[in-house]
């Protein structure tokens, strides 16, 4: 095995050889990185509103066996619905030259494929991307939703790293937490990429005693919220205790 790193000088022409060699190393490196994650969202792809349209920063997804490399933010229009409008992705594969290949990819109302994040928008209110806690991430109208967008990680679909990071700020943000709590969240925020599912679900089964249990995406958000709720339930109850305490002298 050998490998060809070309030198860039002056008046130097570069073979074909070393042109495959710019190619592959490219494309290799990529796989070695997320050659063993599923299908769906991998890195970046954050969206937010700008005016009357959602604007999707760019990133890298991986779908039909390639990965696309969004190199330049896209951006959709967006209305008043009575029912949850789902932003997609959609792909497109085209030859349109004996050169190369296109592949291709916009953003959709509706559809089948890649799930961004998902909206409902009353008449007169303002659609904001900002979330005031945790259970405000799955708050029904005026804000956009990421609990079901289509991330992909390594040992299957998985769910987007702003609803774990969001976990895990506010596990950090209570005295109440338990150790592999707090361990949990570190692994959370020290993540570039998504959360393997598996593990959501194993910490998730093992906090509410139900080991074994295989929780599907959206029941994992909602043992999240119960471990938040039981956490914040706790954080009352001492607060309240703390305020019963009285001294007596004789």
């Amino acid at each position: 095995m050998q490998n060809l790193y070309p030198l860039f000088e002056r008046n130097r022409i570069l073979k074909k050889e070393l042109l495959w060699a710019l190619r592959d190393y490219s494309f290799a490196q990529a796989w070695l990185e997320y050659g063993e994650y599923a299908e769906g969202i991998l890195r970046g792809c954050d969206a937010r509103v700008e005016g009357n349209r959602i604007v999707v920063s760019p990133g890298i997804v991986k779908y039909g066996g390639f990965l696309y490399m969004m190199g330049e933010e896209e951006s959709i229009e967006y209305g008043v619905c009575d029912e949850f409008t789902t932003v997609r992705m959609c792909f497109h594969t085209e030859q349109v030259s004996q050169d190369y290949v296109r592949y291709a990819m916009e953003l959709v109302s509706g559809g089948d494929e890649f799930e961004v994040c998902r909206y409902k928008l009353q008449k007169g209110a303002a659609l904001r991307d900002k979330h005031i806690d945790f259970e405000d991430l799955n708050t029904e109208y005026n804000t956009l939703n990421f609990v079901h967008a289509a991330w992909g990680g390594i040992g299957g679909r998985t769910m987007s790293p702003l609803v774990t990071g969001c976990f895990a700020r506010e596990i950090l943000k209570s005295n109440d937490s338990r150790p592999e709590d707090i361990q949990f969240a570190y692994l959370c925020l020290d993540r570039a990429g998504a959360v393997p599912i598996e593990i959501l679900r194993d910490y998730m089964a093992r906090r509410g005693g139900k080991i074994g249990e295989k929780f599907s995406g959206e029941e994992v958000f909602r043992e999240m919220c119960g471990v938040i709720s039981r956490l914040n339930g706790t954080a009352k109850r001492n607060r309240q205790d703390r305020g019963r305490r009285m001294m007596i002298v004789e």
